[in-house]
């Protein structure tokens, strides 16, 4: 599947200004998951077979108390961008996914992006 078509699959959802549900980063970060509410759905957007990962939050943002500790409508983490391209570096093609969820920005070189919801 070509970047593009990927970006079509990710946009069919309404994540913009939508809040983070979670966001999981799983097995050495091999395998990192967001997911926010969309009418009633939970939408997941699971990063594959990830080869880097930087999570950048801005650094004068005060979070006021650790993020486990809040309740779901503290979390200030709202998706605001999500943007995939396509990158081949040492023969090796990787999908590029910049994610800004204000005041936390993410970017993820993974090998798939999957799509998935479920109704809440």
């Amino acid at each position: 599947m070509s970047a593009s078509e990927l970006q079509k699959k990710i946009e069919r959802f309404n994540y913009c200004d939508a809040r983070v549900l979670h966001l999981n980063c799983d097995y050495f970060a091999d395998e990192i998951s967001l997911a926010f509410e969309d009418d009633g759905c939970e939408v997941t957007y699971s990063f594959l077979g990830c080869y880097k990962s930087i999570f950048d939050h801005v650094k004068n943002y005060d979070k006021l108390r650790p993020v486990r500790e809040m309740t779901l409508a503290q979390i200030p983490y709202f998706i605001q961008s999500i943007n995939v391209d396509e990158i081949i570096e040492d023969g090796v093609n990787f999908y590029t996914c910049s994610l800004n969820m204000f005041p936390l920005y993410m970017d993820i070189w993974c090998k798939d992006i999957a799509v998935s919801s479920k109704v809440l």
